[in-house]
């Protein structure tokens, strides 16, 4: 396995995790956690089929994974300051941001050219 697909591995697995931590929590945060993550796991598929703009669309994961964080931090933020506690959101979240780390990850390795 090179570097490319390495990365596209990461971000598509990164973005998946993100699916999974955003598809069901509250209304506006699910929208942009699922955009977000949703583009960033048609990133990692462009990536891995070594497509030319490769470095381009890492670059814009450096972007998506953090936004659909930010709905991830969000929900678990929610959970925790009393407003509501549901156990569910406290997994979803943490499974969405390990998802962001991913595809973090990943975004640098193709973006830095970094080879494995």
């Amino acid at each position: 396995m090179d570097a490319d697909q390495l990365a596209g591995t990461l971000i598509g697995t990164g973005g998946i995790l993100g699916l999974a931590g955003t598809i069901s929590t509250f209304f506006p945060f699910s929208v942009l956690g699922v955009l977000s993550f949703g583009l960033v796991l048609v990133f990692g598929v462009l990536i891995y089929r070594k497509r030319p703009e490769a470095r381009l669309v890492a670059a814009a994961t450096l972007w998506f994974a953090p936004l659909g964080g930010v709905a991830c931090a969000t929900v678990l933020w929610f959970n925790r300051s009393g407003w509501f506690h549901v156990a569910l959101c406290d997994v979803q979240g943490s499974v969405g941001l390990f998802g962001m780390g991913l595809a973090l990850v990943g975004a640098v390795i193709e973006h830095r050219g970094i080879r494995v």
